[in-house]
C-alpha cells in the first residue's frame, strides 16, 4: 500500500473516530514526494469500516468510557487491524527499546528472502548470548524451521543468532535487510541492529509495533508460531534430543471472555522495561496491541488486557 495512501487514510481514520486521545496520534508521511501525493488526491473512498466511539443520545446507548484505561506503560497503542486507524494512544509516537520484540522484525526479514527451511545448523559458541535465554548449546545441530520455532515461541536468542546466521549469504546482511524491510512496511522509526533484541538500540514507537505486528501476521510461518502456547524442537546432540519450550506470552495459556489471542510477541531489557505486542479479536473484529515500558511482567499482560476490554466496550465496527 503506497506510504501517502496510509497517510490519508490514519487521518480520515482519526476524524472519524471521535476518540479524544486521538489528539496525541499525527499520520507519519515518509518523504516530500509523498506529501505531494498525498496532496494530488481529491477524492478518497475507504472500503473497510472504520470503528467509531458511539455518541451518547438520550439514555437509548452505553455509556463509554472515551479517556481510556489507566495502565502502567509508558507507551501504547491499539490499532484496528482492518482499517489501521490508531484507537488508543498513550505516547503512541515516542520511540523506545523494543527488546526481544525485534524478533518479530527478525522473522519477517529472513521469512520474505525466503530460507530453507530444512537446512541443518551448528550452533556455535559465538551463538550462545551471555545473557543466556536459550535451550541451545554450542554443537547442537538445528534445522531452520526448529531455530525459528525456539526464536518465535520460546523468545530464544541463541536460536535468533544461530537463524540469522544460518540463513545470511555474505556477514552483515541482516542490518541493512532488516532496514529494507522496515521501509517496505513502512516503518519509519523503527532501527533494528541486531536480530535477537539485546541491544536497546534496537528502538521503535508504539504504532510501528502495532503496524510490524500486523505485517508479520499476514506470513503464515511466522503467524503459526505466535499463537502456540507451547512446541518442541529436535537438536543434534550428537544423537537427536527432543526440548520442549514454552510460550513466553502468558496470554496464550489463558481464556478469555471478553477476546480472543491470535498472536503476540513479549520483550525484556533493563532499559525497556516489560513490552508486549499482541493480536487479539472479539465477533470477528481484530485489533492490535502493543504496550511498551510496564512496570512489571505481570503488568505488561494486564495492561494490555484493560486496552482490549475497553477497546471491544467503547468502539463499534
Amino acid at each position: 500500500m503506497p506510504t501517502a495512501f496510509i497517510a490519508i487514510l490514519l487521518i480520515v481514520a482519526q476524524a472519524s473516530s471521535g476518540h479524544p486521545m486521538l489528539a496525541m496520534v499525527r499520520p507519519m508521511v515518509a518523504s516530500t514526494s509523498d506529501i505531494r501525493a498525498a496532496s494530488m488526491v481529491s477524492t478518497l473512498v475507504v472500503p473497510i469500516p472504520i470503528p467509531v466511539i458511539p455518541k451518547k443520545i438520550g439514555s437509548g446507548l452505553r455509556e463509554v468510557e472515551v479517556l481510556g484505561p489507566e495502565i502502567s506503560a509508558a507507551s501504547a497503542a491499539v490499532i484496528d487491524g482492518a482499517s489501521g486507524a490508531v484507537l488508543f494512544g498513550k505516547q503512541p509516537y515516542v520511540v523506545r527499546p523494543l527488546a526481544s520484540i525485534t524478533k518479530l522484525a527478525t522473522a519477517l526479514t529472513v521469512v520474505r528472502d525466503r530460507p530453507d527451511w530444512d537446512a541443518r545448523i551448528a550452533v556455535i559458541p559465538a551463538d550462545i548470548p551471555p545473557e543466556g535465554h536459550t535451550v541451545l548449546r554450542a554443537g547442537d545441530v538445528v534445522t531452520m524451521r526448529d531455530l525459528f520455532t525456539a526464536m518465535l515461541v520460546r523468545s530464544d536468542n541463541g536460536a535468533a543468532r544461530a537463524f540469522v546466521r544460518g540463513h545470511e549469504a555474505v556477514e552483515g546482511w541482516f542490518a541493512g535487510a532488516a532496514a529494507q524491510t522496515a521501509r517496505a512496511v513502512g516503518l519509519f522509526s523503527l532501527r533494528i541492529v541486531d536480530p535477537t533484541g539485546l541491544a536497546p538500540e534496537n528502538r521503535g514507537t508504539a504504532v510501528d509495533v502495532a503496524r510490524l505486528l500486523s505485517a508479520a501476521m499476514e506470513e503464515r510461518e511466522i503467524a503459526a508460531r505466535l499463537q502456540m502456547p507451547q512446541a518442541k524442537i529436535t537438536a543434534e546432540r550428537p544423537t537427536p534430543s527432543v526440548i520442549p519450550i514454552q510460550s513466553t506470552n502468558l496470554l496464550l495459556h489463558e481464556t478469555s471472555s471478553v477476546f480472543r489471542v491470535l498472536g503476540g510477541k513479549t520483550g525484556y531489557l533493563d532499559e525497556s522495561g516489560y513490552n508486549l505486542a499482541l493480536v487479539v479479536e472479539r465477533g470477528g473484529n481484530r485489533v492490535v496491541i502493543v504496550v511498551l515500558g510496564s512496570a512489571s511482567q505481570d503488568d505488561r499482560f494486564r495492561d494490555a488486557e484493560r486496552l482490549a476490554e475497553w477497546t471491544f466496550k467503547n468502539y463499534e465496527w
